[in-house]
C-alpha cells in the first residue's frame, strides 16, 4: 500500500516533546467541543463520500478523510485538556495510547505529507492512494471511537456532581 512506509517504520517525536514548543497548549478539558469535533469529523466523511471515486475528485476526499481523522484526534486532545497547532503533534498524541499501533500512526503521518504536497504543491493524489485511506479511515474509526468513549466515561466519573 502506497500509504503505508514499505516496511520501514518512522520514529516520532513524543507527544510530550511538544508541551515545551508553542506547537501544543494546556487547556481545559472540553467534553462540548471535543463533542463536536467527533461530529464534525464524521460529518466530513459522510458528505465527501457521497461525491464518487474517480481520479478527479481523489484529491479532494483523500484531504477531507485526512482531517477528519485529525478532527477524531484533536477531539481526544480536547478532551485529555490539549490544544495542538500541529498535525505532527496530534498524530504524534496517539503513541499514549496502547490501542494504536505504530503502522497505524505511520500511516496517518504518510497521509499528513501526502495531504501537505497535495494543498500546499498542487501534486494530484491518485485515486489507489484514496480509497486506501478510506479504507484505512473505516479501520481506525472505531478505535478513535472507543477511546473517545473511554475518555468521556473517565471524565464523567471524575467531574464532580451537582
Amino acid at each position: 500500500m502506497a500509504l503505508f512506509s514499505r516496511g520501514i517504520l518512522k520514529s516520532m517525536k513524543p507527544f510530550e516533546a511538544f508541551l515545551h514548543t508553542e506547537d501544543v497548549r494546556r487547556t481545559t478539558p472540553d467534553f462540548g467541543l471535543a463533542q463536536s469535533l467527533q461530529k464534525d469529523a464524521t460529518e466530513r466523511v459522510e458528505l465527501i463520500l457521497q461525491l464518487p471515486l474517480s481520479d478527479k475528485a481523489a484529491t479532494l476526499i483523500f484531504e477531507q478523510v485526512y482531517e477528519a481523522l485529525r478532527e477524531y484526534i484533536d477531539a481526544l486532545l480536547t478532551l485529555e485538556g490539549y490544544k495542538s497547532y500541529s498535525h505532527v503533534a496530534s498524530i504524534s498524541f496517539l503513541q499514549k495510547y496502547p490501542e494504536f499501533t505504530q503502522t497505524e500512526i505511520n500511516t496517518l503521518d504518510n497521509a499528513r505529507e501526502k495531504r501537505n504536497l497535495a494543498k500546499y504543491y498542487a501534486e494530484p493524489i491518485p485515486l489507489t492512494e484514496t480509497k486506501e485511506l478510506i479504507s484505512f479511515h473505516n479501520t481506525i474509526k472505531p478505535k478513535l471511537e472507543s477511546q473517545f468513549k473511554k475518555l468521556t466515561k473517565t471524565s464523567t466519573e471524575t467531574s464532580p456532581t451537582e
